[in-house]
This record gives C-alpha cells, structure tokens and sequence, in this order.
C-alpha cells in the first residue's frame, strides 16, 4: 500500500487500498437496483475514501458503508457522496465519499486502522 500521487495538496495522507465497499442507500437518488451497492475502494484517508461505482449517484447522498478489508472485521460507516466523476479507465464514476462522526458507527476503528497502515 502506497499514498497516492499528488496528495501533497490534500490534509491527510491517503492510502491506495483495493477493498470490497458495501453501500446501503439511506438517502439521496440514485439509478441502483435494491438498497445495496456494491464497489471497490481506490484509496482511502482516515475522513474520507474514493470508490469505483458503476451507478451514478448525486453529490450530498448520504450513505451507510461497510468496508470489507482482508483479516479485519466489517467496519461500518456514514458518509456523503462530496464529488463524483467520471472513471477514465471505464464506464463507471469516482465518488469521493466524506465519512461522519457518527455514535452508531465504526469511525473510530476506522481511524485506528489508516492510522496503522499509515505507520506500516
């Protein structure tokens, strides 16, 4: 795992981490089917995570996550669609997401996680 290029301009340091992310709609519109979505991270920060997502969603939806990373339990968080853009690489959009403070998540694991892997 490596930060990404350019982070220089960014406050937190990112992590290029491929993880499965598990989206549960709360609010907000969106072209998906059912209430769950499936896509994979490209990089992630301690307040933040930019995913690959074939759906188009609109920026100020919030969102319940699940973040399925390898030899750690799901964590659970809130967050809202900040900017999203076309992928360069596909058909799908880049959605950067900001995560919440929130009492009935996991943002602290979170938080406690990048900032292991930063240290790594």
């Amino acid at each position: 795992m490596t930060t990404s290029p350019g982070t220089s301009s960014r406050a937190e340091k990112r992590l290029e981490i491929k993880a499965t992310i598990f989206i549960e709609i709360i609010s907000g519109r969106t072209s998906a089917e059912g209430n769950v979505i499936m896509c994979n991270s490209l990089d992630v920060s301690a307040n933040g995570l930019q995913v690959v997502i074939d759906d188009d969603i609109d920026p100020g939806s919030i969102f319940r996550l699940c973040v399925d990373l390898p030899r750690v339990d799901p964590i659970f968080l809130d967050g809202e669609v900040k900017w999203r853009r076309p992928d360069p690489d596909s058909d799908s959009f880049r959605i950067g997401f900001l995560l919440f403070e929130s009492d009935d998540s996991d943002i602290v694991v979170w938080k406690e996680k990048v900032a292991e892997l930063l240290a790594a």
